[in-house]
């Protein structure tokens, strides 16, 4: 027998607090919805445009545009070292037609030496691709163009111009370098230039790439880098998925270039002074300074040895980097060398015996040849002696015994207080370039704190000499040259063009503080030596010329060797050039002096300053 199923009741109705409770529900489903989607358009659409903007960023470079370098002229206007247009070859990687995503693939590489093979051929050259500079490029610098040959001839540029298209990946890029239209003239004060990598600080937005710019490392290049080396430009490039460079720029800025500069430098002193020394036998290491004696402005600055601005600028390979330290061509010996003064010193000598009192114009003294100081004797270069003298011919002659015998009369520190005065003990503050620390002028404290015993007379008698523990540079003696002949105490010069400078600079002028007849006699010592006496191979006709030789002896590993010294200004009614130079012997245990080897080269100088006006 069937049961027959149930049949279902009528549904239970909703109950009247629950209705409100399901809509509130669906109200808040909705809005969430509604919320959820207007996020999901909001991030799709009205932020698509900086995902976009992000995603071009991304893909764009900002490229630093080098400046030309300042001129650096001499103090008539002509160029020093200057500038000159160089051509290269370039490849424009992008536009190469790759198909791979790396930019290192073997097609790459493969295409490049392609067109390298295609520029040779035409330029008739024979070199083969340059795989390291290559690796190195895509490394480094893959976005930029990869310079296939450097610095073209005209005949060469000429003859590409004909061959390559608007559209060839393969390019002439004119850029400006480095020119030294006088070779190595002035090295030591112009300095060198070293490429070298800069990252500008030129805007944030974009990724900036590095890029190689001559930077001075010595010299002037170095000291005013800041004005010579002007202001970058920029452009800003878009880079495809191997880093290589496509489309044109999108924006772009002009460098501006540095500053000229103009040094106190005379072209044709400086020519002189350099012409004397490569003049010489053997070519001798040695240093000459020139300066103004109104306003302590450098005229000519010369150290020897020297080196070629051209071939070390601003490449310098290791070999001829060895080449040049091996021969101490990098050191400007004219402030940073240091040597014993010798006889030249005795004008100091003379000062400050007469400063104290303990010799007069009117001093006579006996040279037999030698002074005996404790129980040694010390000679004159004269062996059978100079008989009488007095202060005039004493300098004239360079007798030691008269020197010996001022300096022991007038006492060690009597001797060092007088070089200080000068300025003989601390670098004379040059405004551009490196100067030695170094500088000594010796006394009995001295001598004791760095434990060589007590002063002792001999010691006297050599200071009263320039030699035993003295050194200073040649720029020092320029300098107390030029003071002298104003009859001051303190110059302080420049290398660069300031006419009507005080020439001590911003320190006060400092009077030499020597009665007239005291002053004229040493003037009338100076002026015998060049026209009668020891200097006389520094003579200038129609010009009067006081002056000093003297001749020192240095150490060094070939054994004791001579340096020949000479100090002067002219002319002595109207002090225009004062001179220092000091000349080391090209070997050692052979005959070299200051009366023969530095008089010359000081008269070259003053004839080239005061006779081409």
């Amino acid at each position: 027998m069937t049961v027959p199923a149930p049949r279902p009741g009528p549904a239970a109705p909703v109950s009247p607090v629950v209705l409100p409770r399901l809509r509130v529900i669906q109200g808040v489903m909705l809005v969430l919805l509604i919320g959820l989607t207007g996020a999901l358009a909001r991030s799709q659409l009205a932020q698509a445009d900086q995902a976009r903007a992000k995603e071009l960023r991304q893909s764009l470079r900002q490229l630093a545009l080098p400046a030309p370098r300042g001129v650096i002229y001499d103090r008539r206007g002509r160029v020093l070292a200057g500038a000159r247009p160089q051509t290269d070859v370039v490849l424009h990687l992008g536009r190469l037609p790759l198909q791979e995503a790396g930019p290192d693939t073997p097609a790459l590489e493969e295409q490049a030496a392609v067109e390298f093979a295609r520029v040779a051929a035409l330029l008739g050259r024979s070199e083969g691709f340059p795989q390291e500079r290559w690796k190195q490029h895509l490394a480094r610098q893959r976005v930029l163009p990869f310079v296939l040959v450097a610095d073209m001839s005209a005949v060469e540029r000429e003859r590409l111009a004909t061959a390559l298209s608007a559209e060839d990946p393969v390019q002439l890029e004119e850029r400006t370098v480095r020119a030294y239209p006088h070779g190595a003239t002035a090295a030591h004060v112009l300095g060198r230039l070293r490429s070298e990598t800069v990252r500008t600080p030129v805007g944030q937005e974009y990724p900036i790439l590095n890029y190689i710019a001559p930077v001075g490392v010595d010299g002037i290049e170095q000291a005013l880098e800041e004005r010579l080396a002007g202001r970058p430009g920029h452009e800003v490039v878009r880079v495809d998925a191997r880093g290589l460079r496509v489309g044109e720029p999108r924006e772009r800025m002009e460098p501006v270039a540095g500053e000229g500069v103009r040094l106190s430098l005379d072209l044709d002193v400086q020519r002189a002074a350099e012409g004397a020394f490569d003049a010489m036998v053997g070519h001798p290491r040695g240093a000459a300074v020139a300066l103004d004696v109104e306003t302590g402005e450098v005229l000519a600055m010369v150290s020897r040895p020297t080196y070629d601005l051209g071939a070390t600028s601003p490449v310098l390979t290791m070999d001829l980097h060895r080449q040049v330290e091996e021969a101490g061509g990098w050191l400007n010996r004219a402030t940073q060398g240091l040597y014993p003064p010798g006889s030249a010193f005795k004008v100091v000598t003379t000062l400050a015996a007469l400063r104290s009192g303990a010799i007069t114009p009117d001093t006579v003294e006996v040279c037999p040849g030698y002074h005996d100081v404790g129980g040694h004797r010390f000679t004159c270069h004269v062996a059978e002696g100079h008989g009488e003298v007095g202060v005039v011919e004493a300098l004239a002659h360079s007798c030691n015994v008269f020197a010996y015998r001022a300096g022991l009369a007038a006492g060690p520190m009597a001797l060092a207080e007088e070089a200080r005065r000068f300025g003989l003990d601390q670098p004379t503050g040059l405004d551009v370039g490196p100067e030695t620390t170094r500088m000594l002028v010796p006394d009995p404290a001295w001598k004791l704190e760095t434990g060589r015993g007590e002063w002792m007379p001999g010691d006297t008698v050599n200071l009263a000499i320039g030699q035993g523990f003295l050194c200073i540079t040649p720029l020092q003696a320029a300098s107390l040259m030029a003071s002298l002949a104003r009859r001051e105490a303190v110059t302080v010069p420049t290398l660069l063009y300031q006419p009507g400078r005080s020439p001590s600079g911003d320190r006060p002028r400092i009077a030499l503080d020597l009665g007239e007849r005291d002053y004229a006699a040493l003037i009338r010592g100076m002026r015998a030596v060049v026209e009668h006496g020891i200097g006389a191979r520094a003579q200038v006709p129609g010009v009067s010329v006081a002056g000093k030789t003297g001749t020192a002896q240095v150490t060094r590993a070939d054994g004791p060797a001579n340096v020949a010294w000479m100090i002067a200004f002219a002319p002595i009614d109207r002090p225009r050039v004062a001179v220092a130079v000091a000349i080391e012997a090209p070997e050692a245990d052979v005959e070299f002096t200051g009366a023969e080897h530095a008089a010359p080269v000081v008269r070259e100088i003053i004839a080239s300053r005061l006779t081409k006006a």
